[in-house]
C-alpha cells in the first residue's frame, strides 16, 4: 500500500465505516482493552479493504442521530469527512441499549412504539445513503440487534427486538436500488465463551467471531459498490 493509500496495482481500496454503540466499540467486561469486530473484519476482507469504526458504549440510536453532525462523534460528519476514496460500505449495529430503555421504564401492559424505536436507527441509514459524492454511491449494511440476558428474562424485550429487527429488515428491503441491506445477528445470545458474563457483550472471541461471520456478506455488497 503506498502512501496515498493506493494498492501496489493502483487501485485505491474500498473503505467501510462501523457506527454503533458498545458492541461496535468491542467493550468486553471486566476487561479495559477494546475489541472491535471492525479488526477481525478488516482481516477477513484482506488488503485492498480498509476498515474503520466509531463506537460509543452506552449510547441509544436516539442519542446518535442527535449528534449526526458532531465533528467527534457524529455518523454523518465521518462518512462526509472521509475522501479519496470515499466510503463505500457503513454498518450500522444499534438499538441494544434502546431495547433496555425502553422495556426497563415499561408500565404494566404497554408497550414500546416498535416504529418509534426503529426511527433513530432507519434515520442513521437514511443519513448516509443520502450523502451524495459526484457519481460514488454510499450503501448501507444494518445488522441486526442481538440477543441478551435481558431479552430471555424479558419477554417484552425479546419480542421488541424481534419487531424492530422485522421493521429494519423491511426498511433495507424496499430501499431503492438495493443500496440498504440488512442481516441478521450471526449467531444468538446463549452464555458461552462468545459472551462475557453481564449477558450484554462479546467476549474478545466472540468479537472475532463476528468479523468473521460479517465478512462474507459484506463481501458480496462490496462486489456492487463502484
Amino acid at each position: 500500500m503506498s502512501n496515498d493509500g493506493t494498492s501496489e496495482g493502483g487501485v485505491k481500496p474500498k473503505r467501510i465505516f462501523c457506527y454503533g454503540d458498545s458492541l461496535t466499540a468491542g467493550t468486553a467486561p471486566p476487561l479495559y482493552d477494546l475489541f472491535p469486530y471492525g479488526q477481525s473484519l478488516e482481516s477477513e476482507l484482506g488488503d485492498d479493504v480498509v476498515v474503520r469504526w466509531k463506537g460509543l458504549p452506552g449510547w441509544t440510536a436516539g442519542s446518535m442521530v442527535e449528534y449526526l453532525d458532531d465533528n467527534n462523534v457524529g455518523l454523518r460528519a465521518a462518512v462526509n469527512g472521509i475522501d479519496n476514496p470515499p466510503i463505500s460500505l457503513v454498518i450500522i449495529l444499534a438499538g441494544t441499549n434502546d431495547i433496555g430503555f425502553l422495556t426497563s421504564s415499561m408500565t404494566t401492559g404497554s408497550a414500546p412504539d416498535v416504529t418509534e424505536a426503529v426511527k433513530p436507527i432507519v434515520t442513521m441509514h437514511k443519513a448516509c445513503l443520502d450523502i451524495t459524492k459526484g457519481e460514488h454511491k454510499i450503501r448501507t449494511l444494518a445488522v441486526g440487534i442481538p440477543g441478551s440476558a435481558w431479552q430471555q428474562l424479558n419477554a417484552s424485550a425479546s419480542k421488541l427486538a424481534a419487531d424492530m429487527n422485522s421493521s429494519i429488515q423491511e426498511f433495507a428491503q424496499s430501499y431503492p436500488d438495493g443500496l440498504a441491506s440488512y442481516t441478521d445477528f450471526p449467531f444468538p445470545y446463549e452464555k458461552n465463551d462468545l459472551w462475557c458474563s453481564d449477558g450484554l457483550h462479546l467476549s474478545p472471541k466472540g468479537y472475532t467471531r463476528l468479523g468473521r461471520d460479517l465478512a462474507p456478506i459484506v463481501e458480496k455488497i462490496l462486489e456492487k459498490c463502484s
